[in-house]
């Protein structure tokens, strides 16, 4: 039996959306004559970054350390011991935590970036593979009608997708927090569907 002649297409929709979250990657840093001292003082300072963040309302599901680190600076003569911190806060909020860490941090204060992204994208997403996939019919019957034909029933269909986050901010030494000034913008959530229609 002759196989059917089909026609497959990709159809994209997309959505601009503000952001409502942002995730800070913050840090601290100590340089001491010895590993011992060099390790406390960072935990010491990790500690008031966190107690602050505490304080000023963020609750202990939205910090997670993600790295503790030690190595020894040859030319310095000096032992590096570094705590990473990932905290999950609101949009709106960027630059007052980042302001809130940065003063506890003190001098050692690092910042390695802040992302952003919707917090719950499903909403956004529902609506776009009506509008994904009568984009992939209206692709497929301009190729079929340009080859004399009309599409048929979809023998199969895949979906895609992107949309994640905006990355903005890359910092890092020393720095003083103060007033940090953030601006959001918007990110751009889309969705594909790649389709196959039987030609007839």
């Amino acid at each position: 039996m002759d196989q059917p002649r089909t026609v497959t297409v990709t159809g994209v929709a997309s959505v601009n959306a503000r952001p409502d979250r942002a995730t800070l990657a913050l840090g601290v840093q100590a340089r001491r004559a010895t590993a011992a001292e060099a390790m406390d003082v960072a935990g010491q300072r990790a500690g008031a970054v966190v107690a602050a963040l505490r304080e000023a309302g963020i609750s202990s599901q939205y910090l997670r350390t993600t790295g503790i680190n030690l190595w020894h600076d040859q030319h310095e003569r000096q032992f590096v011991a570094t705590n990473q911190l990932r905290v999950t806060v609101g949009a709106d909020e960027v630059g007052a935590r980042i302001d809130v860490a940065g003063r506890a941090g003190g001098d050692e204060f690092t910042l390695d970036g802040v992302t952003f992204s919707v917090a719950d994208p499903a909403a956004l997403v529902a609506p776009l593979r009506e509008q994904a996939l009568a984009d992939a019919r209206s692709k497929a019957t301009q190729l079929a009608e340009a080859e004399g034909a009309a599409i048929g029933v979809a023998l199969s269909i895949t979906e895609g997708g992107s949309g994640g986050h905006v990355p903005i901010l890359k910092a890092r030494g020393q720095m003083q927090a103060m007033a940090t000034p953030v601006e959001v913008g918007s990110e751009s959530i889309a969705l594909s569907v790649t389709v196959t229609y039987e030609l007839r």
